[in-house]
């Protein structure tokens, strides 16, 4: 009797990397195995039935390692937000360099591989923003308010040269010290809709109308203020405890560092993102540093309000600003070292807060 035996072998099995060139209307994903190989590229549309096919697609060909999206904050966020769900890593890819799209060429197929060998090779690892909590929700009051203050601007700027060329009587009616003073007087007109043909007439209807809009949008500004004021309360409220920082200021902030701050390693990190990370510009006999133009410009707007508030009500700010001059360095230099100390201070606060809401 002779005894057969069956010999068992193993598949090894196979890890892919996604990349995804994002788009309003198509997502381009493609997939690379653990050796950086191409296996496909295909398009996608951009709603839960094409986010689930891509899924699907991408776990034919192995277990999904990670995905490296573009745009995870605007054309990428509702397939990020699908692909977190599902337990999928997610790694947010900047833009191409200029250089490599010089030398390969551009197309969605390029990018979309491009995606995936950044995160493979470790050039990307921050991972995405969380967008499914109260921070993104305070990023959304934020930009109604952005819109309501820039249309107020606006139609204040128009009052003002609408009155510069008004009649001269009408012009010295308005005797308010502010532009804002003088839309409430000019929504007091009351002009004759019969004679609009007259230039008089004419002008009075617009003064009344920009008037009209200035009040509006500031009634809609001071409501979305007192919503974000109440939102940022209940997310953030050790930052917003600290001397001469407002509500807006912590919702920029918040908005810059996402609700999972963990994609920051320090706050180095952090202040390189704010656009207020040292870096050096000596050259021959001078010795000096300065802060880097990138990162995002918003927030290092806010740190810099922070500052300069600082300088005006805090006598450690003012004391280092005076110990700096006596070192021979400008004021310009003061404040640059200040919003370096500004971020550190902010951040270990912000970080406290978001981490209490995991």
């Amino acid at each position: 009797m002779t005894l057969a035996t069956t010999a068992t072998t193993t598949q090894p099995i196979s890890t892919v990397t996604i990349g995804v060139d994002t788009h309003s209307q198509l997502h381009h994903a493609a997939v690379l195995d653990q050796h950086g190989l191409l296996l496909g590229d295909r398009q996608f549309t951009t709603d839960i039935a094409g986010y689930q096919e891509l899924l699907d697609w991408a776990a034919s060909f192995g277990i999904i390692n990670a995905a490296g999206v573009e745009c995870t904050g605007s054309y990428g966020a509702g397939l990020t937000r699908h692909l977190l769900a599902a337990g999928i890593e997610v790694v947010e890819v900047n833009r191409g360099h200029r250089l490599t799209r010089s030398r390969s060429g551009k197309n969605d197929a390029i990018d979309a591989e491009a995606a995936a060998r950044k995160v493979m090779s470790g050039e990307c690892s921050s991972p995405a923003k969380d967008t499914t909590g109260a921070v993104e929700a305070i990023r959304n009051l934020h930009l109604l308010r952005d819109s309501a203050v820039k249309s107020r601007a606006a139609a204040l700027v128009q009052l003002r040269d609408v009155l510069v060329t008004a009649p001269t009587g009408m012009r010295e009616r308005f005797d308010a010290k502010t532009l804002e003073g003088k839309a409430t007087q000019a929504r007091a007109l009351r002009p004759d809709m019969s004679r609009l043909d007259e230039p008089e007439h004419a002008v009075k209807y617009v003064l009344r109308e920009l008037g009209r809009r200035i009040f509006n949008l500031t009634a809609e500004i001071n409501a979305t203020e007192k919503h974000i004021t109440k939102l940022v309360e209940a997310v953030a409220p050790t930052t917003i405890a600290l001397p001469q920082v407002g509500p807006i200021t912590v919702a920029q902030l918040l908005i810059t560092a996402g609700q999972n701050i963990e994609r920051f390693p320090s706050e180095a990190a952090f202040a390189r993102l704010c656009g207020v990370a040292p870096i050096p510009v000596s050259s021959g006999k001078t010795h000096r540093m300065r802060l880097h133009r990138g990162g995002n410009r918003r927030a290092n707007r806010a740190i810099y309000l922070v500052t300069i508030c600082r300088l005006r009500y805090d006598p450690r700010s003012q004391a280092y600003r005076d110990r700096k001059r006596t070192q021979g360095h400008s004021s310009a230099d003061a404040i640059r070292s200040l919003k370096r100390f500004v971020t550190r201070e902010l951040y270990y606060p912000l970080k406290k807060d978001l981490l209490r809401l995991r």
